[in-house]
């Protein structure tokens, strides 16, 4: 990552420790869901998962109908009053309560809708979750204000820990889905109480200052709707035109292949904003840090999609088992895919943090617009695999989009842009083809048990990172070691190494 001016450079640090913690975060409830998954799947039915997916992904879509981004506008203001956090708080406590009876009244509906008459009671338990979760407290937002991320960490991690623990031994005892919906519930309750523990704030009902607070809360409501439509349209179109054990499949497989952007570019979305807005408030350009995080968000985020997708098949084996086999071209398509999403989500912060938010309504909009039918129609046609092909080609013609406006708008020619990226892409490819010749690549495991399953896996990931590392080192070198990402991995190796070599000689 490049430096320049002192000021840069602690802005640097920041952003590098408060997505180190808000990785950590995920790394640390990624695990816990993993370990979760791998448990639930032996214990529960997939048309369990199912369910429960149908039952969030609407409740989750209600909920952002609501939905005003009023932390983000906290955020974005230099000096927020005791009003402005008060306001916040009544905002976001008067959108839940609605939100609430809204999932509460369309319950029945929804069952009778996907012909699924449990999920009338799931959505009401649901429905009482949101009114948890608008209740938290508002002076938390002070962490992401101060980039003290560390403290987001905590918060974030007891809940989830608790409502792993619970969802693990309910399942055990229950055997259907009620553990998943407890287990839910349970996170939101701890993230609540320690909401309070942690922050000495203590808001109030008030409105006197939501006129400060609307004006950009209005444009996020509207993202977030679009946003919502985007990203639950296959859940829907699935779940109407196959069964909840496919969308199961198609869920499960959508997470696995978005693993790279979900645990590292989207933390990074979360330090981004706060960087973003600290820019523009001392009126400074985001030109640079926008190419240097770019540079080095890629250099990690492409070889883990890419590599996920090659090995699909022998992970799905080993994480999921027999029965989710289904979920392997899902996969192979989305994780390619959600790599380049980087490009958005990066844009989106700026845009955010710029109060630029009309830009991310109209490219969201256009994606929402280009998915609904393309999942319809390929849906129908190839089931799961065509939904895959169908949120694909409707976020590479987001991303596009995405990339011309922002070159644009920071003067970013595209020479520049690819004098960034080219080394990552080659690399990708040298480890693709590596991959490829011994049979590697988008083959079915060799395996026949766990173990043997373990080790197919482990010896194609390892061969795709050493062939993706060496050659990132070799290009690097024989591009003249600029200063870039590389040379920043480099030069806190190096650190490492010597604060290693210093306590082994002080031993």
């Amino acid at each position: 990552m490049t430096q320049n001016s002192p000021d840069s450079r602690s802005l640097n640090t920041k952003i590098a420790k408060g997505t180190s913690w808000v990785i950590a975060w995920r790394v640390a409830t990624r695990n816990l869901g993993l370990t979760s998954t791998l448990i639930l799947v032996r214990l529960l039915d997939p048309a369990d998962f199912g369910l429960v997916a149908l039952a969030t992904g609407f409740a989750a879509t209600v909920d952002a109908l609501s939905v005003l981004g009023v932390q983000d506008a906290l955020l974005r203001a230099q000096s927020p009053s005791r009003d402005m956090y008060d306001s916040a708080f009544s905002i976001a406590l008067l959108r839940g309560v609605g939100t609430a009876l809204l999932i509460a009244a369309a319950a029945w509906p929804v069952a009778d809708f996907f012909k699924e008459p449990r999920l009338a009671v799931v959505l009401l338990s649901l429905a009482a979750g949101t009114v948890i979760t608008a209740l938290e407290n508002i002076g938390t937002v002070d962490f992401r204000r101060d980039m003290t991320f560390k403290k987001e960490f905590h918060l974030q991690v007891a809940g989830r820990v608790a409502g792993v623990i619970t969802t693990i031994a309910l399942a055990w005892l229950w055997r259907d889905y009620w553990a998943l919906v407890v287990g839910l519930l349970t996170t939101r309750v701890v993230r609540l109480v320690q909401s309070y523990i942690m922050s000495p704030y203590r808001p109030r009902l008030t409105l006197r200052a939501w006129r400060s607070l609307i004006g950009f809360s209005l444009w996020s409501w509207a993202i977030t709707m679009v946003q919502q439509v985007r990203s639950r349209a296959d859940n829907f179109v699935i779940g109407r035109l196959m069964t909840t054990a496919d969308v199961a499949s198609f869920s499960v497989g959508q997470e696995i292949g978005a693993l790279p952007i979900t645990e590292m570019v989207e933390p990074l979305h979360r330090t981004l904003f706060s960087a973003f807005v600290v820019l523009n408030h001392n009126e400074k350009d985001p030109h640079t840090l926008y190419l240097n995080v770019l540079e080095a968000a890629f250099l990690l985020v492409l070889p883990a999609g890419v590599g996920i997708s090659l090995i699909a098949d022998p992970m799905v084996h080993l994480m999921l088992g027999e029965r989710w086999l289904s979920a392997i071209p899902v996969v192979q398509i989305l994780a390619i895919v959600s790599t380049i999403s980087m490009f958005g989500t990066l844009s989106d912060a700026m845009n955010a943090a710029a109060g630029n938010l009309r830009v991310n309504f109209i490219m969201y909009s256009i994606s929402a617009a280009l998915r609904v039918p393309l999942l319809l129609v390929l849906v129908s046609a190839y089931g799961v695999t065509g939904g895959a092909v169908a949120l694909g080609l409707s976020t590479l013609a987001d991303q596009v989009l995405f990339v011309g406006v922002t070159l644009r708008r920071l003067d970013i020619h595209a020479k520049e842009l690819v004098t960034r990226l080219w080394r990552a892409i080659l690399a990708c490819l040298a480890m693709t083809a590596c991959l490829w010749s011994v049979g590697w690549a988008w083959t079915s495991t060799t395996g026949d048990s766990i173990f043997t399953v373990s080790v197919d896996m482990l010896l194609r990931a390892g061969a795709g990172a050493l062939t993706y590392t060496a050659a990132i080192v070799i290009l690097w070198i024989a591009a003249g070691r600029p200063n870039g990402a590389e040379r920043y991995v480099f030069d806190q190796i190096q650190k490492l190494i010597g604060r290693l070599t210093g306590a082994a000689a002080a031993r």
